[in-house]
């Protein structure tokens, strides 16, 4: 299973599996921005062990609800919330914009882009 990620920096989406060859840096692929500088050599490994346990979490719970069927429902919140508590919140931020609510340089002056919407058929 892929864990899906966005750079700080420049808003990019990238896979969290793209994060973790140690020669790399721990580094966006698109624009280089740091991730963790202080850490970049134990990053890579943490990010595996990651993908490790979602892979484990995913695979033992679908195990055990095709064990025990309709017969025990797990709490949904009581599973997910205390991983969704320990990432940091989503800031509804304007593409284009950094951190600090500057525009890129590939941003200035950019015209607003109207709306596109897909003809139903």
């Amino acid at each position: 299973m892929n864990i899906g990620a966005r750079c700080g920096s420049c808003n990019r989406e990238l896979l969290l599996v793209q994060l973790v060859q140690s020669s790399d840096g721990f580094r966006c692929p698109v624009c280089g921005f740091a991730f963790a500088p202080a850490y970049a050599t134990v990053a890579p490994a943490v990010a595996a062990r990651v993908m490790v346990a979602q892979a484990a979490l995913v695979t033992a719970l679908a195990e055990l609800g095709s064990m025990t069927g309709d017969r025990l429902r797990l709490d949904r919140a009581m599973v997910v919330d205390p991983v969704a508590n320990t990432l940091p919140q989503a800031e509804a931020e304007e593409p284009g914009l950094d951190r600090r609510g500057r525009a890129h340089w590939w941003a200035r002056n950019a015209a607003p882009q109207p709306a596109r919407t897909i003809p139903h058929q």
